[in-house]
């Protein structure tokens, strides 16, 4: 049978948890990508933060953008799921003015043409992934 000091127990356990998840999910939400799919998306959602976790918007920030932009660069800013590929391969063949795929400078339009929002790994971040631009 269940004592009611079993029962207060089990009751701050659920609460000191809940707290641990929440700090994590509001300092730290990456750590929550580490975990194994699909409670990494799970406690990721369930403490608000952006859906889908696979973008990040720490690129576009005002302190940052002009640390990895140059002059002469396009930004191509279209929403999820509405042609993002198609938009960049568009704005790829006409920077390259069609040229082919044995073309040296730009062997393959997702080389030239990176998504700085996109997170590249489950427990990625833009830290990382800025070095790669």
């Amino acid at each position: 049978m269940i004592t009611k000091t079993t029962t207060k127990k089990i009751g701050t356990a659920v609460v000191g948890l809940a707290i641990l998840i929440g700090s994590i999910g509001k300092f730290a939400p990456h750590l929550f990508m580490s975990l194994p799919f699909p409670l990494s998306i799970i406690l990721w959602s369930s403490t608000g933060n952006a859906m889908p976790p696979y973008f990040m918007d720490d690129a576009w920030k005002e302190d940052e953008i002009d640390s990895w932009t140059k002059d002469g660069d396009l930004v191509v800013a279209t929403g999820a799921k509405s042609g993002t590929t198609w938009m960049l391969y568009c704005t790829h063949q006409i920077r390259t003015k069609g040229t082919d795929l044995d073309d040296e400078l730009y062997p393959d339009v997702s080389l030239s043409t990176p998504w700085p929002d996109l997170r590249q790994s489950r427990a990625g971040n833009w830290a990382e992934q800025k070095d790669r631009f």
